[in-house]
């Protein structure tokens, strides 16, 4: 199913949440993995420093150290302060709304994640990945 080199992010403190996305995720996009919200910002920028920028980041909201509304915020100020183009986040949580980050993510995913789900938020934002 994948037609381009697309790179997702994947974030969630959960190893077997993150295990099962990463396995959902990787019939469209290469995956790379994060734990908390600050390894997440801080993948976000050397992947851009890099040049080769993640396609889609998927965040977990309740997380350690740094959880997924402040990691956008920060990678929302990071691209506003480099003129960098907005990357598509979805957030993904079993119970949490996106009360204060509404405008800057892309939707939600309700937890546990379905193939379906996630196809038809693929479908809206990469059309020509999907079959």
């Amino acid at each position: 199913m994948l037609k381009a080199n697309l790179k997702a992010l994947i974030v969630d403190d959960s190893d077997m949440s993150r295990r099962i996305a990463a396995k959902i995720v990787s019939r469209v996009f290469v995956c790379d993995l994060a734990e908390d919200g600050s390894i997440a910002v801080r993948k976000y920028k050397e992947a851009i420093d890099a040049g080769e920028p993640y396609d889609i980041i998927f965040m977990d909201v309740i997380m350690p150290e740094m959880d997924g509304k402040e990691a956008v915020r920060k990678i929302r100020e990071h691209e506003e302060h480099t003129g960098q183009q907005r990357t598509p986040i979805i957030m993904v949580s079993a119970s949490e709304t996106l009360e204060g980050i509404e405008g800057m993510v892309n939707g939600l995913l309700r937890k546990a994640l379905s193939k379906e789900a996630l196809d038809d938020i693929l479908r809206e934002l990469f059309p020509e990945a999907m079959d």
